[in-house]
């Protein structure tokens, strides 16, 4: 697996523990494209941590049933880390990468999650059909490498919206209005099963990617990541 880790420089063994944050990216893209992000949630004094999901980026493999477990180990790497404090660890995930991250919360313990347009089973499987089509028709697809039977009963088998009913941590949807990809009603979905304080952010205009290139949002999703993840609003510890 690879990934990159942001740290603020002023931070020292010494001083607080920082809050964590796990970025994931969506299907056929990379941790690089989040670099921007990553870096403004650094300078809110959060360490981050940007990964390349399997058959994505410099990890090696394919997306397959267990790609989910990607984003639980990326959250325990980052829990381990000695700046970091282990009970403060969020998660901000694009498209396929914030569908992962609602099927990953409970296992993953994260304290908060903001979902950029979050792709529902129905999408992913879309994804695959057109993947499939362009396959048949002699396009060779090199973004990324997918196990196409594997992914497939691995969505087939699950219920994003029913996963969601067990979060109740702090969620932020962002969703644009216009996005041809995913329905923003999907995120006004999801709204309805959190069981925990929900936020829903509706863009007048902008397409799949507008969340995720905005620099306006890059600062106020990563605001509201360390407003969520400041002392006393984590879990508690035991």
């Amino acid at each position: 697996m690879a990934a990159d880790l942001f740290v603020p420089a002023a931070a020292t063994p010494e001083g607080p523990p920082l809050p964590g944050v796990v970025v994931v990216h969506g299907a056929g893209s990379n941790r690089k494209r989040h670099e921007t992000f990553a870096r403004a949630a650094c300078a809110e004094s959060m360490a981050v941590l940007t990964l390349d999901l399997r058959g994505h980026g410099g990890s090696g493999g394919a997306v397959d049933g267990e790609t989910v477990a990607d984003v639980i180990d990326a959250a325990r790497l980052l829990r381990s880390h000695p700046l970091v404090d282990p009970l403060r660890i969020g998660f901000r995930g694009s498209s396929m990468g914030g569908y992962l991250g609602v099927k990953a919360s409970r296992d993953a313990e994260f304290a908060a999650l903001c979902l950029l347009c979050p792709a529902p089973e129905e999408v992913l499987l879309e994804g695959l059909d057109y993947l499939a089509l362009r396959e048949e028709e002699g396009e060779i697809v090199q973004s990324a490498r997918f196990e196409p039977d594997a992914l497939r009963g691995f969505l087939e088998r699950s219920d994003i919206f029913a996963a969601a009913e067990e979060i109740e941590v702090p969620v932020l949807l962002v969703h644009a209005r216009q996005d041809e990809t995913v329905p923003f009603t999907a995120s006004l979905r999801l709204a309805e099963r959190l069981q925990g304080d929900t936020e829903v952010i509706l863009l007048a205009g902008g397409d799949h990617g507008a969340a995720q290139r905005s620099p306006a949002l890059h600062r106020r999703t990563s605001r509201w990541l360390k407003e969520r993840l400041s002392p006393g609003l984590g879990p508690e510890k035991a």
